[in-house]
C-alpha cells in the first residue's frame, strides 16, 4: 500500500517566520560539521514541519526537488518591505511599519538594536526596534508607536515573515550612515577567508544549494559591511 503524505512547501521567503529560521538557525549551530543527508532531512522537518520518518517516506524525486526549492528561496534578492500585517492574540490585525528615519533614532534604539542585530536567536527583538505598530497612515507616509523597549513586540516580530527580516537587515546594513552598528564577531577580512573556502566546498559538493542556503546571510553581512567601509 502506498502511503499518501502532503508536505507544506512554502512557496516563498513570505512563508516562512522568522521563528522557523531561528529554528534552523540554532540546528545548523548546534551541527555545523553534519553531513549532506542530516542537512536535508533537518531543512524538510524545520520548514516543512516533517518528521523524520514521514522525510524519509519521500520518493526521491520530490525530495531532491523541495531541497532544491528551499535552497533556491535563500538565493532570492531581498529588499526593504517597509510595512507588513501580522495577527495578533486577540485575533485582531495589527500594521507594522519600519522606522520612517534612521537617522532621528534615540541612544534607546541604537544601543538594543546593536545588542541584537547580528544574533539570530535574538533577531526577533532587533525586529521589534525597527518595525513597530502604525499609528497614523501606511504606505509610504506614516507614524508608528513611540519605542518602549523591545521586549513590548519582540514575542509577535517571531511570528513576522522571513522576507521582511532580510529585507530590513541588509538596508540596514548598506544604509552606510554613522550609526555604522553592523558590527561582527569576525573582521571583515576573516569572513571573506572563511566564505571563500566555503563556497569552494559549495562547489564540491552535490549539496552546493544547501551550503548556499546557509551562506547566504553570511554573504549578506560581508557586502554590507564593505558598503560602509
Amino acid at each position: 500500500m502506498i502511503k499518501e503524505y502532503n508536505i507544506d512547501v512554502p512557496m516563498s521567503l513570505a512563508g516562512i517566520s522568522l521563528r522557523t529560521y531561528q529554528k534552523w538557525q540554532k540546528i545548523y549551530d548546534k551541527n555545523p560539521d553534519a553531513d549532506d543527508n542530516f542537512t536535508k532531512v533537518k531543512l524538510l522537518q524545520t520548514f516543512c514541519n516533517l518528521s523524520v520518518e514521514d522525510t524519509y517516506d519521500i520518493p526521491l524525486n520530490n525530495f531532491d526537488e523541495v531541497i532544491s526549492h528551499l535552497s533556491s528561496l535563500m538565493e532570492t534578492d531581498t529588499e526593504l518591505i517597509p510595512t507588513f500585517t501580522i495577527e495578533g492574540a486577540d485575533g485582531v490585525n495589527i500594521d507594522f511599519g519600519f522606522i520612517p528615519d534612521l537617522d532621528k533614532m534615540t541612544f534607546g534604539e541604537w544601543i538594543d538594536l546593536d545588542t541584537y542585530i547580528n544574533d539570530w536567536s535574538q533577531m526577533h527583538k532587533a525586529m521589534a526596534v525597527l518595525f513597530r505598530p502604525v499609528t497614523l497612515g501606511l504606505g509610504k507616509n506614516y507614524n508608528i508607536e513611540k519605542y518602549e523597549g523591545s521586549s513590548k513586540y519582540s514575542e509577535v516580530m517571531l511570528d513576522m515573515p522571513l522576507d521582511v527580516v532580510l529585507g530590513a537587515m541588509v538596508f540596514f546594513y548598506t544604509l552606510g550612515t554613522k550609526l555604522a552598528i553592523a558590527t561582527t564577531s569576525y573582521s571583515l577580512v576573516e569572513m571573506e577567508k572563511e566564505l571563500e573556502v566555503l563556497s569552494k566546498q559549495t562547489s564540491e559538493q552535490d549539496g552546493g544549494g544547501i551550503n548556499r542556503f546557509i551562506l547566504s546571510l553570511k554573504v549578506i553581512q560581508a557586502k554590507s559591511m564593505k558598503a560602509l567601509l
